[in-house]
């Protein structure tokens, strides 16, 4: 065996081994929250999905509060970001070379890499403290989805500036030679043409956010209620697992178990729409 061909099996095989260590620990979590909470799930589908937590001690209760708070929260993070990422996005790619899209671009890549709980923490210092809180005093619903939405800005705006620079300059030099503006073109033509990494990228940054526990209890804090208001703190899964799951009371573990088993399941589900449109958009679908 050649040099070339003992570097090319050594390099397979450790491709194979990095997915092997990928696979099992993520095997491994998926089946602990199936063994550990998926019968709780299976038993009280209706109280699980629909009740909202029992006092400590007490049986039964389930994560219907969590799943309502979670679904505003992502909701008003999702109408705040994805416009903002979106449309940041095409100015990083079509205006590239200007010096605010430098110091853009210079900016999100700091951003994705920033812890989020200091996301956090700056949304409840300029949003919700009682000394410098401009919106509220206290936590509130409002402001972990703020948090949430800078989580996700720069994240969609990164993937959503790739997608526009695989379309070739020839056809935008085509639009602009037929006399379209640039309003016309990014909106009639790129855009449509991206549509599928447009989503995946949205998609990405929804995947981001729907597990982040950090910055919603720096700003939102811990609800075992029904959602109310937007000024108030609101329940989150992410929060719930965290809080139950420390908690000694195998009552309120179990429902951690389960309610990890659901929001693995979603973050699954999502990363998968994310995959076929991505392979929609370099298959030119």
């Amino acid at each position: 065996m050649n040099l070339k061909k003992l570097r090319d099996t050594l390099y397979t095989s450790l491709a194979y081994l990095s997915l092997l260590l990928l696979i099992i620990p993520l095997t491994w979590i998926f089946f602990e929250c199936i063994m550990k909470g998926g019968y709780y799930i299976v038993s009280r589908p209706v109280e699980f999905f629909m009740d909202i937590g029992r006092p400590p001690g007490v049986e039964g209760g389930g994560i219907g509060h969590a799943i309502q708070g979670s679904l505003y929260m992502l909701g008003l993070a999702l109408l705040v970001g994805v416009p903002v990422g979106v449309f940041a996005g095409i100015y990083l790619a079509e205006r590239k070379n200007s010096p605010i899209a430098k110091a853009a671009r210079f900016m999100s890549d700091i951003l994705v890499e920033f812890p989020t709980i200091l996301v956090g923490i700056v949304t409840y210092i300029f949003l919700v403290s009682k000394v410098t809180g401009i919106l509220a005093t206290g936590p509130a619903a409002f402001a972990a989805s703020f948090a949430l939405a800078l989580i996700m800005i720069p994240i969609v705006a990164r993937s959503v500036e790739t997608a526009f620079l695989t379309i070739p300059n020839e056809i935008r030099e085509g639009a602009y030679a037929l006399g379209l503006l640039d309003r016309q073109t990014i909106f009639r033509i790129l855009l449509p043409a991206v549509r599928a990494g447009v989503v995946t990228a949205i998609l990405i940054g929804l995947a981001k956010i729907a597990g982040e526990s950090a910055p919603i209890i720096v700003s939102n804090g811990v609800s075992n209620f029904w959602f109310s208001r937007w000024t108030e703190p609101a329940a989150s899964m992410p929060v719930l697992i965290y809080v139950y799951g420390l908690s000694p009371f195998k009552e309120w573990q179990t429902q951690a178990w389960a309610a990890s088993l659901l929001l693995l399941l979603l973050i699954m589900g999502v990363g998968f729409l994310a995959r076929r449109f991505t392979k929609k958009l370099w298959a030119g679908a």
